[in-house]
């Protein structure tokens, strides 16, 4: 590439200054901070602990020769691994001639300089939000063994990788698994809510989540469409339309339908079936999603080639997933 004269440059940002552009409209926006739970500060790899719940570890008193100390006392490891992300993204502005938005141009000798413009600001707004939804499907679907998810491990790999959430998933057998119908999308909404595990079952429903796939979404909107169900499933929240089953919020997720056609996750298989359509019921608090925003090589910024007659758009950030409990999550899926 030719050299890159950097002058009067729209928005640079680096370091603590991320957090303003980068870190509030992708990592604070409602579909990423109301459904996940978002840790800023990972600066490469984090170590997070967990415990499982003691129980059974109250008996009676015989005596100090025969008690027996317990050990279920267990600390568990995991890790998340923030790598470095890229966003490189480029325009000529010749694109816009004898358009109307040619006429947000400059004039004079600087009249392919967009830098500044409304031009401009709507290239940053529409790189933001391509972000923010890169961000969701690369937290559910990333893997380094696939073009365009490489970099992050996603939740549906490492889920699918961990027996104790794998083999649990509950299974519906239907006609077509590619075109579930209402009933069909209630019956396994209601399989795996009851085969939840308990510690599932014991978050309060305010703070867990039912992400389905689209189709899914649709038909179970089937079953209140005409009846006095919607009145009392279908509420508004915050200004915000939500949807739920028994007090759980269902969470359409339309990157899954990008991430099923590009990938084969084994967390929706059943055997050798191939699933498309399903869902995963889990904890707000169970999705981790890394980053850093205080990154001092992190960067943002949209500015002009002279000598190329383009606009570049450059991103640079961090990002890392990971799960803590697998009890704290149920998938299920249509075969």
């Amino acid at each position: 590439m030719a050299n890159v004269a950097k002058k009067g440059t729209f928005a640079t940002y680096s370091g603590a200054n991320l957090n303003e552009i980068f870190y509030e409209p992708v990592f604070r926006s409602d579909d990423i901070m109301r459904n996940y739970r978002v840790i800023p500060n990972v600066k490469e790899k984090m170590n997070v602990y967990t415990s499982a719940a003691l129980t059974k570890i109250v008996d009676e008193y015989t005596g100090c020769a025969t008690a027996s100390g317990s050990t279920q006392f267990d600390i568990d490891e995991k890790t998340i691994t923030a790598g470095r992300m890229r966003v490189a993204l480029e325009q000529c502005t010749d694109e816009f001639f004898g358009t109307y938005i040619e006429e947000m141009y400059r004039s004079g000798v600087d009249v392919m300089n967009v830098e500044g413009t409304q031009l401009s600001d709507a290239i940053v707004n529409r790189a933001v939000k391509g972000i923010g939804q890169d961000v969701v499907r690369l937290a559910w679907g990333g893997d380094d063994s696939t073009a365009n998810y490489k970099g992050v491990t996603g939740w549906m790999k490492l889920m699918g990788d961990t027996t104790a959430v794998n083999n649990a998933k509950s299974t519906l057998t239907v006609v077509d698994p590619a075109a579930p119908t209402a009933a069909e999308s209630i019956n396994l909404i209601r399989k795996a809510y009851d085969a939840a595990p308990a510690a599932l079952q014991q978050v309060p429903a305010g703070d867990k989540k039912i992400f389905v796939t689209p189709k899914m979404f649709n038909a179970y909107l089937a079953n209140l469409e005409g009846s006095s169900a919607d009145l009392a499933i279908v509420n508004t929240q915050d200004g915000l339309r939500t949807v739920s089953f028994r007090g759980v919020e269902l969470v359409p997720m339309y990157e899954w339908d990008t991430i099923l056609a590009d990938l084969n996750p084994t967390i929706m298989k059943s055997g050798t079936h191939e699933g498309t359509e399903g869902l995963c019921y889990c904890a707000v608090e169970n999705l981790i999603i890394g980053s850093d925003v205080t990154d001092p090589q992190g960067s943002f910024k949209v500015f002009y080639d002279d000598l190329e007659e383009k606009m570049f758009f450059r991103g640079y950030f961090k990002l890392g997933v990971q799960f803590l409990y697998a009890s704290l999550v149920q998938w299920g899926m249509l075969k």
